[in-house]
């Protein structure tokens, strides 16, 4: 029986000392770039040793692109949606960046009708293009300090910003355009970490707790005896 109780305890600690995973996740979206958001996601707060933590992060956008051939010839437009979502702390430089581009089909324009209206035989009303893309990146070591705590990792600085970067392609440079962009982002991290370990009570005491509980049990037989 103590054999088996000591197997158990043992066991237990065993289990209790691997790693783990916990998710937390935020979004934003959809909001006209250039904008910035605090990440909503909770730090690490469950005791035990944080070993790494994953972000994963979905970008996508809708961008609306028109374009007018403003030049005395012919010219082949071509709309490019694009966008970058900015993973950092602060206003610092990103330290991880989602880069999204769609490229949408082209128009050949007339030379130049007189009127920059985005329609006729000069200019198009792309519409809405999207694009959209995924970024995973995980942290470790002493950089992890910032993502223990009891707030958000806004709290700790941390924040996403979105900015529209689409274009025309034109082959004579000569055009009028119209560009605007609305962006959003889902993102998930993942903390794996090391719970704290239970002690496992010495074989010493064991012993110590079995003969005591042994002397117990004596005691009560010679009381009825």
């Amino acid at each position: 029986m103590k054999k088996f109780a000591i197997a158990a305890l043992a066991m237990a600690a065993f289990a209790s000392a691997q790693a783990d995973t916990v998710t937390f996740t935020d979004s934003f979206g959809l909001a006209t770039t250039n904008w910035v958001n605090p990440i909503g996601a909770s730090q690490f707060n469950l005791g035990g040793t944080l070993n790494s933590a994953t972000f994963t992060i979905d970008g996508d956008i809708v961008q609306r692109l028109k374009a007018e051939n403003t030049g005395a010839v012919p010219d082949t437009l071509t709309p490019i949606a694009g966008a970058n979502f900015f993973f950092r702390k602060g206003v610092a430089p990103a330290l991880q960046t989602l880069a999204l581009s769609n490229t949408g089909a082209s128009f050949l324009a007339d030379a130049f009708d007189g009127t920059s209206d985005f329609a006729g035989l000069s200019g198009i009303d792309f519409g809405d293009l999207t694009a959209n893309g995924t970024l995973t990146f995980t942290v470790t070591g002493a950089a992890l300090a910032d993502f223990i705590g009891a707030g958000t990792l806004g709290s700790a600085g941390y924040n996403v910003r979105a900015v529209g970067n689409g274009s025309i392609d034109s082959d004579n440079g000569n055009l009028d355009s119209s560009i605007s962009t609305q962006a959003r982002y889902a993102l998930s991290v993942v903390y794996d970490y090391t719970p704290t370990a239970t002690p496992v009570p010495e074989p010493t005491t064991l012993a110590l707790v079995g003969l005591a509980l042994a002397g117990i049990a004596a005691s009560r037989r010679s009381k009825k005896a």
